[in-house]
């Protein structure tokens, strides 16, 4: 209603603008020609200096004409209104499609709404995405800790069994003591591994990135594990360097090589790869290989494939996520025996 008022009272002011303006510039006209302006004006339908003989006349035009212009306006916004009702219609459904896992929703439109809605989808898709990344991190961690307790379970049974039994036989002290000595050192090995891993999964480590030689790298760890098996190695390529943290890399590499040196017969093939888009290694024994099941898990935290497997089932994991943390990547699969696939990508 203010809308039709406000119309109403601009209309009406420019027909009297108009009028006057009209009367005025055809009469200044008319005399500076020589004629009686007014009879002449008088006589085409002008009266009082207007075209209107009562000034309701043109109040009433200016009412039709704001009446035109208002119902003008109101279709337009019952249209826009229409609209509107129809987009929120559309991002209802999209949220109740969301809701229920459907994420195809199609936006052909490049309007205003339709940038909204691609806007809020986009929102609504990265909080699903969060709250599914919590429940994993949730889940993880429920596993974690019930694999934690089982680890330390047995070597803390073994303490106490050992204890009591230091107690009641005086005479074999010296051999419980010994075993005893063993299972603190289980528990000492596994709470400096889940540190280690703890270290890496939560980005804490202060990287000192270097250049550093794989191959020498690679050199070090089998002297140090290859002693007493006297596995024949086998080097293909050309070393190259990476850039990454010496002391991380050396234990990401250590829990690769040691399983393969525990899997191989006689013989483990170590090949260089490289080209302008990463650097290759391949680390492979000639062992029997891994069935499908355990190959599909064997970079899973606390997973051993078998409880006769010795360790924790951690290395692996922990290796996995060292390399990925040095723009790397980690594959295993069968080849004539186990083939470790490592991948560090250039970033300059």
């Amino acid at each position: 209603m203010y809308f039709f008022i406000i119309v109403f009272l601009i209309i009406n002011f420019l027909i009297r603008g108009m009028d006057k303006y009209f009367y005025s510039t055809v009469s200044n006209i008319l005399d500076i020609k020589g004629f009686n302006s007014e009879t002449i004006l008088k006589s085409l339908g002008y009266y009082n200096k207007s075209i209107f003989p009562n000034r309701i006349y043109g109040i009433f035009i200016a009412f039709i004409i704001s009446i035109i212009i208002y119902g003008i306006y109101i279709l337009f916004n019952t249209k826009k209104d229409r609209k509107l009702k129809l987009k929120i219609k559309e991002l209802q459904e999209d949220l109740i499609s969301i809701n229920k896992g459907d994420y195809s929703i199609e936006i052909k439109e490049d309007d205003e709404y339709s940038i909204l809605r691609d806007e809020l989808y986009k929102i609504i898709v990265n909080l699903k995405s969060l709250e599914a990344e919590s429940k994993r991190q949730k889940s993880n961690l429920k596993k974690d800790l019930s694999n934690i307790a089982h680890q330390l379970k047995t070597p803390i049974t073994s303490i106490g069994f050992m204890t009591e039994l230091i107690k009641t036989d005086k005479g074999n002290t010296d051999i419980y003591l010994e075993k005893l000595s063993l299972e603190l050192d289980k528990l000492k090995n596994f709470t400096e591994v889940l540190l280690k891993l703890s270290k890496v999964n939560s980005n804490t480590i202060d990287y000192k990135y270097e250049e550093l030689s794989v191959k020498e790298i690679i050199d070090d760890i089998i002297n140090s594990l290859n002693r007493d098996k006297n596995v024949k190695v086998e080097y293909i390529g050309e070393d190259f360097i990476v850039f990454g943290d010496e002391v991380w890399l050396y234990e990401g590499f250590l829990n690769i090589i040691k399983n393969s040196l525990e899997h191989t017969l006689d013989k483990m093939q170590i090949e260089f790869i490289s080209n302008p888009i990463y650097k290759e290694i391949k680390i492979k024994d000639n062992g029997k290989g891994l069935e499908e099941e355990v190959l599909k898990r064997i970079f899973d935290r606390f997973y051993r494939g078998s409880t006769s497997i010795p360790g924790y089932g951690i290395g692996l994991n922990l290796s996995k996520s060292i390399i990925e943390n040095h723009n790397g990547e980690i594959k295993a699969y069968n080849d004539n025996g186990l083939t470790f696939q490592i991948k560090f990508y250039d970033v300059t």
